[in-house]
């Protein structure tokens, strides 16, 4: 269209008007009102809630350890000589005073027979046997002894009657000196009898000692066990030969263990002995250990700045073997309390631990601090009262309206909810 047409064109009234029309009903438009969305009203969810309790819960202080052998000893031969039987093995279970092992004795068998043969020639000179106590002998009814005494008496008598006749000249001074020295002589010969009958009883003691460690020697061939115990090691075989003090048995007490751990010097001051002690065996064995605290060391461990415990621990059927590694709970405060909530109402996520707390029909979020906690439950440390309302599992917790439903045991499986006829359970059954 040429420029000078539409030129004409626009300006025309009728261009005016429809522009006018166009500008005016746009402006309608804007004007209009808008028909605002219908809000629909939030729905209260039915959930099961329970409350914090102060609940008793013993103080304690958990530690890692072992469970070592109440005995352990290497034994070891008192004398050298050549292995004859070995009666036990690797696992073997001995009583005490049990043999172990045998040397060969056929020499010892002689030492002993040359001892007694000698105890009995000593006992022979004073007139005794070896069954007689030589300790209650009198050494003045021994023969040598007796045979001296008469000569004392002889001699005795002699002077006397030449002491009546001295005055009367029937005997010279010179002869009756000369039975005054017989008489002392007889005397001398008399007390050494005895002296040596008493020399005699001595040797019948060294005697019998010798015997004794002839026979000690016999006794001490065979290498027999100091306590119950079981056989952790045999070091020896028949015919080997084997020196004074040469291990021959490793003897291991298991019938008793103990629990010994280190406890951090900063908590050290809580332990006490008679305190009741926890001992886990495994995470596969329910039932704990329950035990005390037996003994405590006086001094800290410089290497790991602890305090070295010990617990007796019965094994009297062997079950348990020594060596292995064990946790335990020692008791400290028996009567301490703590505010309790199930394990399934907190809720854990990048290190945050929270549960849904209910008031007046309104759910939402609270941060707490835990501390300790066991299979089905936890203690709040901090962030919670007691008599606090929780929602009982995190899960179905969320902020808002809820109708709680407050349980007073464990999680009551979905299928085994009561129904209700309230508006809440339909809707509730509506959004399942």
């Amino acid at each position: 269209m040429p420029t000078t047409i539409l030129a004409r064109w626009i300006c025309t009234p009728l261009f005016v008007c429809g522009l006018a029309a166009g500008l005016s009903t746009v402006g309608c438009n804007k004007s209009a009102p808008v028909n605002a969305a219908k809000i629909e009203p939030v729905t209260a969810k039915e959930v099961a809630v329970t409350r914090a309790e102060l609940q008793a819960w013993p103080q304690s202080i958990r530690v890692q350890g072992s469970l070592l052998a109440y005995e352990d000893a290497v034994i070891g031969s008192k004398l050298s000589g050549r292995v004859a039987e070995v009666a036990v093995d690797l696992g073997s279970i001995v009583r005490q005073g049990e043999t172990l092992i045998k040397l060969v004795r056929s020499e010892l068998d002689l030492r002993t027979e040359l001892a007694e043969a000698q105890l009995r020639q000593a006992c022979a000179t004073i007139g005794i046997t070896p069954d007689d106590d030589e300790t209650q002998f009198d050494p003045r009814t021994a023969p040598g002894s007796m045979m001296e005494q008469a000569m004392v008496s002889e001699a005795q008598s002699t002077v006397n009657r030449a002491q009546q006749l001295l005055s009367s000249r029937a005997v010279t001074e010179q002869e009756f000196d000369t039975m005054v020295a017989q008489l002392k002589a007889a005397q001398a010969r008399y007390n050494a009898a005895l002296n040596l009958v008493g020399e005699q009883i001595s040797m019948i003691g060294v005697r019998r000692k010798e015997l004794a460690l002839a026979r000690q020697m016999v006794v001490d061939s065979e290498v027999v066990a100091p306590f119950d115990g079981v056989v952790g090691e045999r070091l020896v075989s028949p015919g080997e030969f084997v020196g004074a003090g040469q291990a021959v048995v490793k003897l291991v007490r298991a019938d008793i263990l103990r629990f010994t751990a280190g406890v951090p010097e900063n908590r050290a001051a809580a332990i006490k002995v008679g305190q009741q002690l926890q001992i886990a065996r495994g995470p596969n064995v329910a039932a704990p250990i329950s035990t005390t605290v037996t003994r405590i060391s006086p001094t800290v461990m410089q290497s790991t700045r602890s305090i070295l415990i010990e617990a007796d621990v019965p094994n009297p059927a062997l079950a348990l073997q020594a060596g292995l590694f064990a946790e335990a709970e020692i008791v400290v405060d028996p009567h301490a309390e703590a505010i309790i909530v199930p394990r399934s109402a907190l809720s854990r996520f990048a290190g945050v631990q929270k549960v849904w707390i209910v008031a007046e029909g309104i759910a939402k979020q609270q941060t707490v601090r835990t501390g300790r906690e066991d299979a089905s439950r936890v203690e709040i440390v901090e962030g919670l009262a007691a008599g606090t309302m929780v929602v009982l599992n995190a899960a179905e917790g969320h902020d808002g309206p809820v109708v709680p439903r407050e349980q007073y045991s464990e999680i009551v499986p979905r299928e085994e909810v009561p129904q209700t006829t309230s508006a809440a359970s339909r809707n509730l059954q509506n959004d399942s």
